[in-house]
């Protein structure tokens, strides 16, 4: 295992990722918050027309939650709003009545058009002095510690496989 000097000591690697992926994580996430902010959304908002927007068709709730990562009762209030704002609607399951889809609208499309926008744009910034091999060996990289964080919690989120 390499030694990795930071603030004033030798660390293992384990422990400066630790550090540098949580740092990471909780700057990030306040940037994207204000990007989603520019355009009067949270990025639980973002997040939820975004997903609906790459799968193509309406979600379950259920779904959403699994591939947006939040509680049920988040989930309701994001969605609440979001029907408020004119940006999604649900609707009734074809195959199980009893069950409701969500359902991106052209408001809805248009939104998450402008939101996604302003985070590529952040992700360009920041991956502005990274290389295309570098990117291609972090997106394996990124890939495999969310392969690995699916597998321990047991939860599969994952966008590449079926969505719904």
């Amino acid at each position: 295992m390499r030694a990795i000097y930071y603030a004033s000591k030798y660390y293992s690697s384990v422990d400066v990722l630790e550090d540098w992926l949580t740092r990471f994580s909780r700057m990030n996430t306040v940037a994207i918050e204000s990007c989603c902010a520019e355009v009067g959304m949270t990025a639980s908002e973002v997040s939820v027309l975004g997903m609906l927007s790459r799968a193509g068709s309406p979600l379950s709730p259920t779904r959403l939650q699994v591939l947006v990562i939040q509680s049920p009762g988040g989930l309701t209030k994001t969605l609440r709003r979001l029907e408020d704002a004119g940006f999604v609607r649900r609707l009734p399951d074809a195959v199980d009545r009893r069950a409701l889809l969500v359902e991106l609208t052209a408001a809805g499309r248009k939104a998450s058009t402008r939101a996604a926008a302003l985070v590529r744009s952040h992700y360009t910034q920041i991956l502005a002095g990274v290389t295309e091999r570098q990117r291609d060996v972090l997106t394996d990289l990124v890939r495999r510690l969310i392969d690995e964080l699916e597998a321990t919690s047991g939860q599969r989120t994952t966008v590449t496989r079926p969505v719904r």
